[in-house]
Parts: structure tokens; sequence; C-alpha cells
């Protein structure tokens, strides 16, 4: 595949731009400005990767003019002169256990047992999950504590119906990665926390640092009822308001709603979507990324979206050091590749 120029970058940047050979394109675009490192995971032809780089670079420089007064007001500075990783705030810091409804706050619903608590040692160790991935994905979310308890209704006899956990994940930034590592496009709402998904027999919402997932044990409109109305009353005692991820305001608009995602582990990326390329950047422990998925303009029914994706690390120097590694791993199987002198674009045909 041909292609017929090299975009041009707004900032002091190096991009990266890779075809994996398919007919309709198959390209990874790789570009660092200031602490952050961003781009494109299999975009169908240049003119997407064009647009989500200027878009990424504007709002970078965007939120880094809105952010300067707080910086010259006393927030922390790295020795780049970058301002400090920003961290949600939150109020509530209650125990798991103390959030969860008690006897009949729920109409016809009270407690089938005593709740059961976790914590980062013990989570899950008593029984059976069925997926690989849990309970190591919620350690890579900051996971600190977990309570949970089951429901049950004389409406429906005398077997418990309903589970609920609750999460504490440390931080508000936790609590929504794991959320949307529970997430897909185009799921429904109710308007829970902030947001709730209800998919089958499960309901997941974040408010705060805690996570909550609760699951019907039957599919029943009484059992779906009350799985809000517990959901509620847990909002309710979360006396944060809901938030929005600061980080997904540096993504292009209109991505596919539900396929929002954040990560802060390689491990974390790769669980999210195993059909993204690797190898992936290296983040360490003070990084965070986002990432969703975009169909293109020309097809908004396209089969295969393309993913854009922003990791934002603690300074510019570790930017540019991760997204040089991440340059070199990208070009090391015997790929060739030209380089415009004019903004340091490196284009990779394969």
């Amino acid at each position: 595949m041909k292609f017929r120029n090299v975009f041009c970058i707004y900032f002091l940047s190096i991009s990266i731009l890779i075809s994996c050979g398919s007919e309709q394109g198959n390209l990874t675009s790789v570009n660092q400005v200031d602490s952050y490192v961003f781009g494109v995971w299999k975009a169908p032809t240049t003119k997407n990767v064009q647009e989500v780089l200027v878009d990424v670079s504007e709002n970078i420089q965007s939120y880094s003019l809105k952010k300067k007064p707080q910086q010259q007001n006393g927030t922390r500075q790295d020795s780049n002169g970058a301002a400090s990783n920003y961290k949600l705030p939150y109020l509530t810091t209650a125990k798991p256990e103390t959030l969860l409804p008690k006897y009949m706050e729920i109409k016809e619903w009270v407690r089938a047992n005593k709740p059961t608590t976790y914590n980062t040692e013990t989570l899950y160790d008593d029984r059976y999950v069925h997926s690989e991935i849990y309970p190591e994905i919620y350690h890579h979310y900051g996971f600190q504590a977990q309570a949970e308890v089951e429901y049950q209704s004389p409406k429906f006899g005398s077997e418990p119906y309903i589970l609920l956990e609750i999460f504490d994940m440390r931080t508000p930034e936790n609590a929504f990665g794991i959320f949307s590592v529970n997430s897909y496009p185009h799921p429904k709402y109710e308007w829970v926390g902030c947001k709730a998904i209800i998919s089958g027999r499960n309901l997941w919402f974040w408010k705060g640092k805690y996570f909550i997932q609760i699951e019907g044990y039957a599919i029943a409109t009484g059992i779906r009822k009350a799985m809000i109305e517990l959901a509620q009353v847990i909002a309710k005692r979360i006396k944060d308001p809901p938030q929005r991820i600061q980080l997904l305001e540096l993504l292009p608009t209109q991505y596919i709603r539900g396929s929002e995602k954040l990560f802060t582990t390689d491990w974390a990326l790769h669980q999210i979507n195993k059909t993204l390329p690797e190898p992936f950047p290296q983040l360490d422990e003070d990084a965070i990324g986002v990432m969703a998925q975009y169909n293109t303009k020309a097809s908004k029914n396209a089969a295969a979206p393309y993913h854009v994706f922003v990791i934002r690390f603690p300074n510019v120097d570790t930017a540019e050091s991760v997204f040089t590694q991440y340059r070199n791993d990208l070009i090391s199987e015997n790929v060739s590749f030209e380089t415009d002198m004019e903004n340091g674009a490196i284009l990779i045909r394969e």
C-alpha cells in the first residue's frame, strides 16, 4: 500500500506510522507531545490517522493552557516543568461493608446471610470465578477491599437471588477503570452513580473510589427492579458527585459510546482487547491511559472499528523514553521506513 504524503504535526514531536498490509489499511500511528504518548491502532486510512493526531495534539494544547493557572498557584511540578498527574478527588472513605443496604431498605428484600469481606490477599480465594483474568484484573486497577452479601425476597422463595459486591478501588480513576473493563459498545444505561450498565443478569456502576457489581441469579422483572433499587441506595450513600475522567477529554469526540477504556498497566491493556497489535508502550506505575473505538466517517457501520489511545506519563522525560523504546520495538521487525526531515515523522511500510 502506498502513502502519498506524510502528515504534519503541530508540536515538537515524533510520530510513527505502520501499515500491516491489508487492502483497506491496518495502520498503527504513534506520537509523543509533552508528557503524553498517543496514537492509533488499526486505522484504515492515512486520513483517519491525520485527523486523530491533529485532534489529540490540539486537545493536549488546550488542556495544558487550562491547567497553567493551577500550576502557577502552587501545583507541584516535575523537573521538566510539567504538572504532576492530576488525580480526581473523592469525598467518601467508608469501608465497603458499611455501604451495603441493610434490612428492608429495599422493599420486600432482605439479606440472606451475613456480609463477607475480602482484602488484597483474600479476594475470591474461597470460590471459583469463571474467568482467567479474575481476580488479578482487580489488583491491576488498585483494588483495596471488597464486601459482598446476598439478598432474598419472599416473592421468590427462600433462596437468595441477588449478589451485591462493593469494591474499594483506592481512586476514582481505578474505579472507572475496572468499570470500563465490563463496558462494551452501545450499552444500556441506568442513571445511577456515574451511569450504571445493565446487561443480562448484571449491573455495574462506579462512584467516587468505589466500583459496584450486582448480579441477579435469574432474569425476572422483580429481580432487576430490586437490583436497580439496591444500586440507588448505595449511590446515595456515596457522597461524591458524578465525575468524568479528564483524560477522556483528550480523545477525539464521537467515539463509540461505551467503548472507552482506562488502563494503568500493560497487562490490563492486553486484557481489554487482545486483538490489538503488539508490542504495547511500556507503562510505569505512574502512567495512566485511555482508549476508545471509532468508526470511519465513510461508513458508520464499519465491521472493524479502529482504536485511539492516549497515555499520560509523570513527566516529559519518561514519555520520551517510553516513546523511543516503543518506536524501536515497532521497527525492529526488519521493516523499511522513511523519515520526514521537516517534522520528524517516520513512515513505515510493511
